[in-house]
């Protein structure tokens, strides 16, 4: 029978923590955790108790945001959507988030680095391992700092490549950005396996809906700019950004029209010059092949070009969508 060590008191526990050390931490900074009641730098002593319902059934929302050079982008988006996903869950905000903005400010102070990725996570909180959500003791607040990773620069260039997911989307609760993300972790699985580098996926109806954490938008040969109907999917923080800046491309005549609606595959197929993923890390990252097959002349295109020039424009000023952390 293997023999386990067993921490029976504070001490023998602090002493095993530089073995529980390991080298992905170095990406890791500082978390925030209102059940701990405070900031932990050391990484290796992250946790979140077991019997969180966050942790045994998935009972809690997220938003993961960047701050770039000091500066958060989106973030009052980010926290809306945050505040709805936990209306759609009926999972009360915890007292913490209304100091939110000095929570994420003091982690930044704490961690030494100005480019992140910002994680928030509220949870129905520990009690119990029931599914009801009445054993927990109360919503928590865990907020997650880390190293901002940047795709290559040459993926830009060439694009990437997205499979079809093998089973369809389950829609019912798209709109809430919950923890359970079971159905795109096998999806994403499917197209890794398949030597693609996303997964993009259909519903039920056979209609367009989103990759596993990536919103798609097509652009169509006559200049139309298309997101799929918000109802089928999570209206993606950086894909509002895009079509704001596409409606201002429709305005200069560099686009004939920019919106949502449901999309067909075969419309896909027979009408998209470009295809593009957008999403907090990486903005707007082209495709160049879907399912082995070229998106118009297989070639990055110039609208999700443009776009990108714009958004980075934006996250790198000072206008409504950023805060300035330096300044606080």
């Amino acid at each position: 029978m293997a023999s386990w060590p067993v921490y029976a008191n504070p001490a023998e526990f602090a002493q095993a923590v530089p073995r529980w050390r390991k080298p992905w931490h170095n990406q890791y900074l500082v978390m925030f955790s209102s059940y701990w009641g405070g900031f932990i730098t050391d990484p290796a002593l992250w946790g979140v108790p077991p019997d969180d319902h966050m942790v045994h059934r998935g009972d809690a929302v997220f938003e993961a945001f960047k701050c770039v050079g000091g500066r958060v982008y989106c973030l009052d988006l980010h926290l809306e959507r945050l505040k709805k996903s936990a209306q759609g869950l009926e999972l009360p905000l915890p007292a913490e988030m209304d100091t939110v903005l000095e929570l994420i400010t003091e982690a930044w102070r704490l961690g030494g680095a100005d480019d992140l990725l910002i994680r928030l996570n509220v949870s129905r909180g520990p009690g119990s391992f029931t599914v009801s959500p009445y054993d927990a003791v109360g919503s928590q607040l865990y907020l997650t700092t880390a190293k901002l990773k940047l795709s290559k620069p040459e993926v830009y260039e060439k694009g990437v490549r997205i499979q079809t997911a093998p089973f369809p989307a389950q829609t019912v609760y798209a709109g809430i950005k919950s923890c359970n993300y079971l159905q795109q972790v096998l999806a994403k699985k499917a197209a890794l396996d398949a030597g693609a580098d996303y997964v993009v996926s259909f519903d039920q109806d056979g209609l367009l809906t989103e990759g596993a954490t990536e919103n798609v938008v097509v652009v169509t040969k006559d200049g139309q700019l298309l997101a799929p109907s918000y109802e089928r999917i999570l209206k993606g923080v950086t894909l509002g950004r895009v079509l704001a800046h596409g409606l201002e491309m429709v305005q200069e005549g560099l686009l004939k029209s920019a919106g949502n609606r449901d999309i067909t595959r075969a419309e896909i197929l027979k009408e998209a010059s470009e295809i593009f993923l957008t999403a907090t890390t990486f903005d707007v990252l082209p495709v160049t092949s879907w399912d082995n097959q070229p998106i118009g002349d297989g070639r990055v295109g110039p609208v999700a070009k443009e776009l990108k020039n714009r958004l980075e424009k934006e996250i790198a000023g000072q206008n409504p969508f950023t805060v300035d952390l330096k300044s606080r």
